[in-house]
């Protein structure tokens, strides 16, 4: 009977009679997410891409592990004799602070005869470099890629929440599950946005199976500036009694040419 390795970056089913010493290849670190860049802090290969930071192949070998990791100790609750004690400690008596939120100006909206104007974007410089190390580095990938069309044994597949890895031309009849919408973390919370199966687990939420049948993906179609649904990201925030919507591709690379932007909201 296979198990669930809990292995960090496995994710694989292994039988616990036959579970050799060097059988798994997994990350001992844990998961890093800074600046947009996306890897292992044993690891120090990044990404912008959530499916390729699932398909980075872990550092270290060791035997499969079928043990669940304990969920984060919750912090001790005061008693309620050391919250009497602190109250005992404050002073008799009645303290108030009074304070009025500040007045909101009114903001005119421009008439929509107004001309388009051009997106002023400003980037750091600490971000500036760090896109031209991962331009580089993913150039020189794709150039790899291009000089042979030969798909490697080993190529882990690219859709979202699939773990299979290419074994040969029997993968391409395999049937993938995985997931078509993109990942979301939100107050502690992980979970697909085609399936909304919340857990608070890492490791529970990358051993969800997928919602959606197809084929692999062995190669990456997207680039920069061009992006699917899988991979839009969508936003509101609550102003007085509007709510404002956004949509827009994650972490976008600041454009050589300045896009465009219509004064007073897209129309």
């Amino acid at each position: 009977m296979s198990v669930l390795c809990y292995n960090k970056g496995c994710g694989q089913r292994f039988d616990p009679e036959n579970n050799p010493d060097d059988g798994c290849t997994y990350h001992p670190g844990v998961p890093v997410f800074h600046d947009a860049l996306k890897g292992w802090s044993c690891c120090k290969r990044r990404t912008t891409d959530f499916s390729d930071f699932l398909s980075i192949v872990g550092c270290t070998k060791g035997p499969h592990d079928k043990e669940k990791p304990p969920e984060p100790v919750k912090p001790d609750v005061t008693s309620s004799v050391e919250k009497k004690e602190a109250d005992d400690q404050k002073p008799k008596f009645n303290e108030y602070i009074i304070s009025a939120p500040m007045p909101q100006k009114a903001i005119r909206r421009p008439s929509a005869d107004e001309p388009i104007v051009r997106m002023q974007h400003k980037v750091s410089a600490s971000l500036k470099q760090a896109l031209e190390k991962l331009h580089l580095s993913e150039d020189a990938e794709e150039k790899k890629e291009e000089d042979s069309d030969e798909i490697k044994i080993g190529t882990c597949c690219k859709n979202g929440g699939c773990t299979k890895s290419f074994e040969g031309p029997a993968s391409d009849s395999e049937v993938c599950a995985y997931h078509s919408g993109f990942p979301i973390f939100h107050e502690g919370m992980k979970y697909w946005t085609c399936c909304k199966r919340k857990t608070s687990d890492f490791n529970t939420f990358l051993s969800q199976e997928g919602c959606t049948k197809g084929t692999h993906l062995w190669r990456k179609k997207d680039t920069y500036g061009e992006h699917d649904g899988r991979q839009d990201r969508g936003g509101h925030e609550e102003v007085g009694a509007h709510v404002v919507g956004s949509s827009g591709p994650p972490s976008p690379r600041p454009p050589d040419h300045g896009e465009r932007e219509e004064r007073g909201g897209g129309r």
